[in-house]
């Protein structure tokens, strides 16, 4: 019990489905086994591959580094010509949706689920986030629930994005705060 009489902790129930536990199970089993262990370049197609196979919709041409961790592959999408970088963690309870051409970098942190602290059973409240064409997640970022990140903008090392970032700006701080709007010189 807590000081205001509730009891707390016995309430919990599990959200997830057996056969999502299961799911889960045997594509960290295929992770561990078949992809974390080719972490060079080369076997950039190798890793789609087995992405693909657990069903995640992945683009041509786009790099995931065998050290990301993605937590569930079948709510994964994304385009064409975009990376995920070096220990980026795709925290996929809900879906993700990353477009063409975008860069998350090391250390991200893409997270669309959270949890219903107003309930004693604490239930799993899953979400999407999209990340649309062009965007740059900047390292050790961190992406919230039912975030939107426009086209072309970019999210500053370290910041927190709680709320949708707009097209062309650039975020940073936590949590994240308009900086300025982005400009591409083309030389």
């Amino acid at each position: 019990m807590n000081d205001n009489g509730i009891k707390v902790g016995s309430e919990y129930k599990r959200t997830l489905s057996y056969k999502n536990i299961m799911a889960r199970v045997v594509w960290n089993t295929a992770y561990i086994l078949l992809f974390r262990p080719f972490p060079t370049v080369i076997f950039g197609k190798w890793r789609n591959f087995i992405l693909r196979v657990f069903g995640a919709k992945v683009g041509k041409h786009t790099s995931i580094r065998a050290s990301a961790k993605i937590w569930a592959p079948w709510n994964l999408e994304i385009g064409e010509d975009s990376c995920i970088d070096n220990r980026a963690n795709i925290y996929n309870t809900g879906k993700v949706k990353i477009g063409n051409k975008v860069v998350i970098s090391a250390g991200a942190f893409i997270c669309p689920g959270s949890h219903d602290i107003s309930s004693p059973a604490f239930p799993m409240i899953p979400s999407t986030i999209t990340i649309n064409d062009c965007a740059w997640i900047a390292t050790e970022a961190f992406i919230g629930p039912k975030v939107t990140i426009g086209e072309y903008a970019v999210v500053g090392a370290r910041a927190c994005v709680f709320k949708d970032v707009e097209p062309w700006t650039v975020v940073g701080g936590n949590p994240a705060v308009f900086l300025k709007k982005r400009v591409i010189i083309r030389k």
